[in-house]
């Protein structure tokens, strides 16, 4: 009697486990994001990124930790569960196909969306006619949104032009990051991030080098397979 009891009592566990974990993982997304903000964002950069962040922070005159910042609140320094937004935004520092080619360039979406099987987002050539953003970081003769050296140093351009510089006060960097993304929860977002590194900064190591991160990177992969299963 004991043992069916204890079987029986398994039993409901499993199934109370198995519809939390259904009515969980139907917000694929959000799950996936909270753990990455969980992770990632409580345990200061990456520190394989911050190279590419002095580059195009000195290049354009901005406060490196302004880039880490910004990249932080737009995909999670590169760990977002999508890298397309739902408007269309792309890569590492979320610009729009259109913002990155060209506001000249004509399409049918107004929001500044781009099929990037339409035109080659990446040539230089192309970001010039039409009078893009993208700028080529790493000088390899090509401007790919999807780079993080390249999007480092377009956002770096873009905040500096938009009074980002570490010459500028702070009103002023707030207005850049306004201009960059026009919500003022993303700018409070942003001077979070950018006024604690500041003061206090750490950084972390190789996605695979650490136990605790290895842990944390196959939890994901497993809920992102058992979320696309259920």
């Amino acid at each position: 009697m004991k043992r069916l009891i204890l079987r029986l009592t398994g039993l409901m566990l499993v199934i109370v486990l198995c519809l939390g974990a259904i009515g969980w993982f139907g917000q694929h997304d959000k799950v996936n994001n909270a753990l990455y903000r969980a992770y990632y964002g409580d345990h200061g950069v990456p520190s394989v990124h911050r190279d590419v962040y002095e580059d195009a922070a000195a290049t354009y005159d901005v406060d490196w930790r302004l880039l880490a910042a910004v990249h932080r609140v737009e995909t999670i320094f590169s760990h977002s569960s999508s890298m397309r937004s739902s408007v269309g935004a792309i890569g590492p520092f979320q610009f729009m196909p259109r913002t990155w080619l060209g506001w000249q360039y004509d399409t049918d979406d107004q929001k500044g969306d781009v099929p990037e099987d339409e035109v080659d987002l990446t040539d230089l050539a192309l970001i010039e006619q039409y009078g893009g953003l993208g700028r080529d970081g790493n000088n390899d003769g090509k401007a790919d949104p999807h780079s993080l050296v390249d999007s480092a140093h377009t956002a770096a351009y873009y905040l500096s032009e938009h009074g980002g510089t570490k010459a500028d006060t702070t009103d002023s960097i707030r207005n850049a990051i306004f201009e960059y993304n026009r919500s003022e929860q993303y700018v409070n977002d942003v001077m979070s991030f950018y006024e604690s590194y500041q003061t206090d900064v750490s950084y972390l190591p190789d996605d695979k080098a650490s136990a605790t991160q290895s842990v944390a990177r196959y939890t994901i992969r497993y809920l992102e397979w058992f979320a696309g299963w259920v």
